[in-house]
């Protein structure tokens, strides 16, 4: 007997090439022959087939591939394989297919506790909704606050709303919990899921549904609702916005999971991948459920919610401490061996040889700073050589300038990524060494420890409020960077300590060598 989750994934196979558009980056010229990217620098050479292919997508539209085939007289599979591989090094932008016609009735499951206020505002944004046919089903988990009264009087006042109760205020059953229930009483095929602290934009149905014709779950993204310094921050660095641009969601790439504050999906999914009966990482668990069972899940930053963010810094960061507890849950669950950001051989092979400079004495010293001086010259030799070769033989499409320009970039790059996952992970112990150099050991080294975790944790913060240019002071929002990357940070090691597990700060797991 073939099950939900095999018919699925026969779907998906079938579907797999129709699944998505792709047109080009506002960035990325033809030149001759060679595809050039600028943000960042990246270039290709093709062959005049796959040139005219590529031109064959502008810049402002999406295009299915099989319509590229049909106009071109390319095989489909050869079409497809090519724009998958440009938009895997970002030449392409993918987006999934819609049917504006795929517009089935939706149950929207609202959990909840203890939480009236925000609930009657989401609520009402709910009933604003521009889509045809759907109901709400609000799952209150022993609430104490009036919450239950208050879906009882928006039932009464003849809204699609219906109230299921779980749970008792002195004995909760839980967010997972909770959400299957929702499922196990939603009335339609399609069921969607928000937070009672989410505010779904009017479209926001309408602009997620239709990606079900050819997926089988979406989401979209997540954004603040409001102002204040907490949501500047959040406009930046929220955990639950997955960014601009659509992607295939993929546990180890830019898209990892979908949030459940945005969530659409068919009922054949969360009957076949149900949640985890626990309040984190719920909603990462259903994700990499539904792709290990053989569904499609893809997101899209249509359809939009916006969601109001705890504002006190104490709570901000506790929320934070909540989300970085579940990483060592998920290592626990899940291997994770390789590493996301690279750290350069050459930086680090300088580094060593820095250090072993400033402890050693003599002949030893010396020849470590020596060591070092030639490595950094030689690395730049080799590199203006790769370079030199490259632009003759990529001009006029780049220059010289434009290869310098671009080894700048990735450099600051690099920085920022290594730096941001020492904040992150690292920096709590790090400061423990400084002071157990302080305390106990020379000062020299105790200042330089301090002066690299100062550098370590300072450098994200500058790049990316000069980058985004959030609507708030650089003091507030240096103060919730702070609350955090340390709220995060303590989660992580009190995760460690509850699951029994280091897997998730393991270096490997953080790092790869570039």
């Amino acid at each position: 007997m073939s099950t939900p989750a095999a018919a699925s994934a026969d779907r998906t196979g079938e579907r797999a090439g129709s699944a998505g558009e792709y047109r080009r980056r506002d960035s990325v010229t033809v030149v001759d022959s060679v595809v050039v990217s600028r943000q960042p620098l990246t270039a290709t050479r093709l062959n005049d087939a796959a040139v005219a292919l590529v031109e064959a997508l502008p810049t402002d539209q999406f295009r299915a591939p099989e319509r590229v085939a049909a106009e071109t007289g390319h095989e489909l599979d050869t079409v497809e394989r090519l724009f998958e591989r440009l938009a895997t090094r970002d030449f392409l932008e993918w987006r999934p297919s819609r049917d504006p016609e795929h517009r089935p009735p939706v149950s929207v499951v609202v959990t909840v506790r203890n939480d009236r206020g925000n609930l009657a505002r989401c609520l009402d944004a709910l009933a604003e909704l521009d889509y045809p046919d759907s109901e709400v089903v609000v799952v209150d988990d022993g609430s104490t606050d009036g919450t239950r009264e208050l879906v009882e009087s928006r039932e009464g006042a003849g809204d699609e709303v219906r109230l299921v109760r779980v749970g008792e205020p002195d004995d909760p059953i839980g967010i997972g919990a909770a959400r299957n229930r929702g499922v196990d009483a939603a009335r339609h095929d399609v069921i969607a899921f928000t937070d009672a602290d989410c505010r779904p934009r009017p479209r926001w149905l309408a602009d997620l549904v239709p990606c079900l014709a050819a997926a089988d779950l979406v989401g979209g993204r997540v954004r603040p609702a409001g102002g204040g310094a907490a949501s500047a921050y959040e406009g930046v660095n929220s955990s639950l916005d997955m960014g601009a641009y659509a992607a295939r969601v993929d546990p180890t790439g830019r898209t990892p999971y979908l949030p459940t504050a945005n969530l659409v999906g068919r009922r054949d999914l969360f009957e076949t991948v149900r949640f985890p009966e626990r309040n984190v990482a719920e909603d990462v668990a259903v994700c990499w459920g539904a792709l290990n069972a053989g569904y499609a899940v893809v997101y899209t930053p249509r359809g939009v919610v916006e969601h109001a963010y705890r504002d006190a810094p104490r709570a901000f960061a506790a929320r934070r401490g909540t989300y970085g507890a579940s990483e060592a849950l998920l290592a626990s669950e899940h291997d994770r061996e390789d590493g996301s950001v690279g750290v350069p051989v050459v930086a680090l092979l300088v580094a060593v040889l820095a250090v072993v400079g400033v402890v050693g004495t003599g002949t030893v010293a010396t020849g470590a700073v020596a060591l070092g001086v030639a490595v950094l010259g030689g690395t730049a030799g080799v590199r203006g050589w790769r370079g030199w070769r490259r632009a003759r033989r990529l001009a006029p499409a780049v220059t010289a300038s434009d290869l310098v320009a671009s080894w700048g970039r990735s450099s600051l790059s690099s920085a920022y990524a290594l730096s941001r996952e020492l904040t992150r992970y690292y920096a709590l112990p790090v400061a423990v060494l400084a002071m157990g150099c302080w305390l106990g050991g020379p000062a020299w080294l105790g200042t330089g420890v301090t002066a690299a975790l100062v550098g370590a944790v300072g450098l994200p913060a500058i790049v990316e409020y000069h980058v985004h240019a959030p609507e708030t002071s650089r003091l507030a929002y240096a103060g919730y960077y702070l609350a955090d990357h340390l709220g995060y940070q303590f989660g992580v090691y009190r995760g460690a300590l509850a699951h029994g597990t280091v897997a998730h700060l393991r270096p490997s797991a953080r790092f790869r060598l570039a």
